[in-house]
């Protein structure tokens, strides 16, 4: 029997929570944005929701209104999956 090996992504981007940056009053935690293992940005909280940007496979950035670290969450996953260039 033989395993099929699955490829490692290439771009593969993770959110880590952090409290590293963090102003004193702030009650949201800060999430680094993570590009195969690097810090390349932060996302922070911004009175109507979380700011910051997202790095695409093409070298770009993907900036996003503010919203919910949910709907941050399902970009990256998309980005993950290669539906967004």
């Amino acid at each position: 029997m033989s395993k099929k090996s699955t490829p490692i992504p290439k771009h593969r981007i993770q959110l880590n929570k952090t409290i590293k940056g963090c102003e004193i009053l702030e009650k949201t935690p800060r999430y680094d944005v993570m590009l195969n293992g690097i810090k390349v940005d932060q996302l922070w909280f911004n009175m109507r929701g979380y700011v910051g940007n997202l790095p695409l496979p093409d070298g770009k950035k993907l900036g996003m209104p503010e919203t919910s670290i949910s709907e941050y969450r399902k970009t990256i996953a998309r980005i993950n999956r290669g539906e967004i260039q």
